[in-house]
């Protein structure tokens, strides 16, 4: 065992090495193609990424400083502890997650787990449940953009929401089953700390949601080189004739473009049909999982188990989706758009994440405006 640590450590920083140079060489080699990557995530980020995303993360953050989300989980205590086995607080990262797309989840089980309202393992659990592409990418770009059809949305919308459902109540049988043999408790199963409410919670809220937004959209302007890179070094190209050699048809090409990045993946995946669009958007690439390591530094989630969550809800989509095009209400609804093209797809959203988010920021200031005076005056 000595031995193999040794080896992992002295091995780790030699494989970055190897990769850096590797990487280095690509970028001059290819720094046109870097470069315009560069300007089309900061595109991708400015026109639709921020837009989306920010009102519901800073609503999210807000909720949680202030105190309101504790007040308003309590009404969703009993369904999320009974399906999830969760404290009802965690509802609202889940609504977060469902309204927002996919790291306002995974940043409002952080932010509940750093001001000790649940556990580190609640945290973690919380972060793999609460995963979900939002009404905005789903219906706005996906449905309308790519499929010419927002039924398309809505149909990958909702079985991303069936899929999440069925990930936490599986976690919550499993963890009923962990806690019924002999089990000692560890320090990742206690709330470090009490709620720590900040009487300047917007200010808080709004520094940690900038902070927060910086951190993605550095992730999504770097995977959108590493992509760009890819295909026009041919790896793309080659791993498609060796699929048509394995008799797997052009699945290869579309491999790494729909594992690394969300959007482009969800553009090409077009080309092979609905399931595969539906597997994308439940896996949420490699982009949006590092996003969430970046955001989760006081869950800390095993990445394996994280990793394979995804996997299962990325099969779980597709197959609710595959199953769902054999009703004949479904039958006309996976016919792409007649003229798609990659890098012409308007990254638009729907105005559904307006329409959502102006209902969250309602019921955050009526959470707020009820809170009892005993409490407000404590904050």
């Amino acid at each position: 065992m000595k031995r193999y640590k040794t080896y992992k450590r002295d091995l780790f920083p030699l494989a970055a090495a190897a990769i850096s140079a590797a990487a280095c060489a690509a970028f001059l080699i290819y720094s046109g193609e870097a470069a315009e990557a560069v300007r089309r995530g900061i595109n991708i980020c400015g026109v639709s990424v921020i837009p989306s995303l920010f009102p519901m993360m800073f609503l999210a953050q807000y909720m949680i400083k202030s105190g309101a989300a504790e007040l308003a989980g309590s009404l969703l205590e009993k369904p999320t502890r009974a399906l999830f086995g969760l404290p009802g607080i965690c509802g609202i990262a889940l609504m977060t997650a469902f309204i927002g797309g996919y790291p306002a989840g995974a940043r409002a089980a952080e932010s509940l787990t750093d001001c000790g309202a649940i556990s580190r393992r609640e945290g973690e659990r919380l972060a793999n449940i609460a995963f979900c592409s939002g009404p905005g990418f789903a219906i706005g770009m996906v449905g309308a953009g790519l499929y010419n059809n927002q039924s398309v949305g809505m149909l990958i919308l909702t079985a991303q929401a069936i899929s999440c459902i069925m990930i936490g109540i599986v976690y919550n049988i499993a963890c009923g089953l962990r806690h019924s043999s002999p089990h000692k408790r560890t320090e990742d199963d206690i709330r470090h700390t009490a709620i720590a409410r900040s009487h300047d919670a917007f200010v808080t809220a709004a520094a940690d949601t900038a902070s927060t937004m910086l951190g993605m959209c550095s992730f999504i302007i770097l995977f959108q080189v590493i992509t760009s890179v890819l295909d026009a070094a041919g790896i793309n190209q080659a791993l498609g004739r060796l699929s048509q050699s394995a008799h797997f048809g052009d699945t290869g090409e579309y491999l790494l473009p729909c594992i690394t990045e969300v959007t482009g993946g969800s553009i090409i995946s077009v080309k092979a049909g609905l399931p595969l669009t539906a597997f994308v958007m439940g896996f949420g690439g490699l982009s949006v999982h590092f996003q969430n390591f970046a955001l989760c530094r006081t869950i800390r989630p095993r990445k394996w188990l994280y990793i394979l969550t995804r996997l299962v809800q990325g099969i779980l989509c597709s197959l609710l989706v595959s199953l769902a095009l054999r009703l004949p209400c479904f039958a006309s609804v996976s016919v792409p758009a007649a003229k798609t093209v990659i890098d012409s797809v308007p990254a638009e959203f729907s105005q559904v994440s307006t329409g959502f988010g102006c209902t969250m920021l309602v019921m955050c200031l009526m959470s707020v405006i009820c809170l009892p005076q005993s409490r407000k005056e404590s904050y």
